[in-house]
């Protein structure tokens, strides 16, 4: 009987939806986003886009593969997710732009005291979103013998 590498099947598993996540980047390339104060589209918006495509695809490779780099790249990750989300909720300016648009785009208007319950809101889903990448690393940190392996054999002594 093989011997069961401990965290195969969720590296494996989130490196598919990586992959996933990398293309439904892709189809969204033309979205604007919003960055420094305002809504930025165009190049800025297309570029910032590319950098999570690359970004996605690469960890689900990385991560499928149980590839040395994918461990070190589950970190990189985290913190760029980590500064970009902060940045998103940090920017109130640009967050109140972007989700007016985003609702008016729905046929929506929300007044003053309407607006400050959704930017709770995406607040505490940011919150909980980079809570979930952390969580993740934390996984990656303690289940870091998968990657040390080749062709998926555990390396012995360990």
């Amino acid at each position: 009987m093989k011997p069961r590498i401990k965290g195969k099947f969720t590296f494996q598993s989130a490196g598919v939806l990586f992959v996933l996540s990398a293309l439904f980047e892709l189809f969204s390339i033309n979205s604007q986003v919003p960055l420094f104060g305002n809504i930025r589209g165009g190049i800025i918006a297309a570029t910032y886009h590319i950098v999570y495509v690359v970004l996605f695809f690469a960890l689900g490779f990385g991560l499928f593969k149980a590839r040395p780099w994918g461990y070190r790249l589950v970190f990189a990750a985290t913190g760029l997710y980590t500064l970009d989300r902060l940045v998103y909720v940090l920017d109130r300016k640009a967050l109140e732009a972007y989700l007016a648009a985003v609702l008016a785009k729905y046929g929506l208007t929300v007044g003053v005291s309407e607006t400050g319950f959704v930017l709770k809101a995406v607040t505490l889903a940011m919150v909980l979103s980079v809570a979930g990448w952390w969580a993740f690393a934390g996984y990656a940190y303690l289940r870091r013998q998968y990657f040390q392996q080749t062709d998926n054999k555990p390396v012995k002594g360990k």
